[in-house]
């Protein structure tokens, strides 16, 4: 195959799938695969086939994963620390292939990405993906995977997800669904997915789902991941994060890469205006 090459996105997607569960075994990496055609049809929310493959990785195989994929022609266009306001995923491209998000923990199952991946694991299913077996949470698991991706947009009471994998499930299966996000940690990032967020009004692991599900501008994005991240040095990497230029999508907004003054100018373009979204709610709170 090559770049641009005329294969329909559904194949290309499930052949993706397959491509990256091949190289997982042949570098001794356990993932599971979600999304797409990993997800039991009858919890999608409206037939879709998606634009690139998701995989969770066990902590421990991501740097091998990683290493492999790279010797194997795919490119990281993001990385852990720049992909996302979680920090959660690397974003990769091949010219066959498309693209991965290779993910090092689940936003809302992330305090213990290690053991979470664990129970996901011993509770793994498989779904046949271009013929090649591939691992994918169990059923339960799959509807809180996708109701915690749901939580993340700002209109999630009408995602098409909700219903099939909330609304539309049993009472015992709800239970079943509460139950595990207890086992994740995950029981306030699924309430912002069911609309029972303000439960949990002021506590620091919601601040961050409260800007994605009601809104808000990048400060109050930062000032939540400042609030959730937990200890000093996570703290500060946070505040220094904050400013910091991301060069890829930087290069997305020039249509090209990035130079060293063009990265300088956006720097101070980010710190001005910072300095004047903060002046204003001094001013705002003064008024009052």
């Amino acid at each position: 195959m090559s770049e641009g090459a005329d294969i329909p996105l559904q194949a290309r997607v499930a052949l993706a799938h397959a491509a990256v569960q091949r190289l997982a075994e042949g570098c001794g990496v356990d993932l599971l695969h979600i999304k797409g055609p990993a997800v039991d049809p009858s919890l999608r929310g409206r037939p879709r086939t998606g634009s690139d493959v998701d995989v969770i990785v066990r902590p421990s195989g991501v740097g091998r994963l990683m290493t492999a994929l790279a010797e194997h022609g795919w490119r990281t266009e993001t990385t852990f620390d720049a992909g996302s306001a979680f920090d959660h995923a690397a974003n990769l491209y091949h010219p066959d292939w498309g693209l991965l998000d290779v993910h090092r923990h689940y936003p809302g199952m992330d305090r213990d990405p290690t053991a979470v991946f664990a129970l996901l694991w011993d509770e793994r299913v498989h779904a046949d993906i271009a013929h090649v077996p591939c691992p994918v949470p169990e059923p339960i698991a799959q509807s809180l995977v996708l109701l915690l991706h749901a939580a993340r947009s700002r209109a999630v009471a009408e995602h098409p997800d909700v219903a099939p994998n909330w609304d539309d499930r049993t009472e015992a299966e709800r239970a079943a669904i509460l139950d595990l996000a207890d086992r994740t940690g995950a029981r306030i990032a699924l309430a912002a997915a069911t609309g029972e967020l303000a439960a949990y009004a002021g506590h620091a692991d919601a601040a961050l789902w409260e800007v994605f599900t009601t809104g808000g501008d990048r400060l109050d994005e930062w000032s939540a991941r400042w609030r959730a991240a937990r200890g000093t040095r996570a703290k500060a990497s946070v505040a220094v994060r904050s400013l910091a230029v991301n060069r890829y999508y930087l290069g997305q907004r020039l249509g090209h890469e990035p130079s060293r003054p063009e990265v300088a100018t956006e720097f101070f373009r980010r710190l001005a205006a910072g300095c004047r979204a903060v002046g204003g709610r001094l001013r705002r709170r003064v008024r009052r």
